[in-house]
């Protein structure tokens, strides 16, 4: 019997309790971007450029950390369901993984430019 509960531990297996911060990040993102598509129709083109410079961050397939299409789509989940328990840490999560990226130059003609 238990290598039956084994294989059904594999079977449902969701995203990892903490994903990798480019998986979390990524996942932050993805929402905030179907969010807003959802509730306007249109996208600020910021956000494409913050994606896929946190998608480049991501693990390669098979390494340590890397999230299946399934546990992402989990995870996304989650991060909807977090906002609604704990809003103060998801909008902290989500800016400052924003922030991150825009101040890693993520998005041109946006990147901080430090005194000097």
């Amino acid at each position: 019997m238990t290598p039956l509960i084994l294989v059904f531990a594999g079977v449902f297996q969701t995203a990892p309790a903490e994903p990798v911060r480019a998986e979390l990040c990524l996942a932050h993102v993805n929402v905030m971007i179907a969010e807003a598509v959802r509730e306007t129709g249109r996208v600020a083109g910021p956000s494409w450029f913050i994606r896929d410079w946190w998608e480049e961050r991501t693990p390669a397939s098979g390494e340590a950390g890397t999230l299946t299409p399934e546990q992402r789509a989990a995870l996304e989940r989650t991060l909807a369901e977090r906002r609604t328990q704990d809003r103060a840490r998801h909008d902290s999560e989500l800016g400052s993984c924003v922030d991150e990226a825009i101040g890693a130059g993520a998005v041109p003609g946006m990147a901080r430019v430090s005194p000097g």
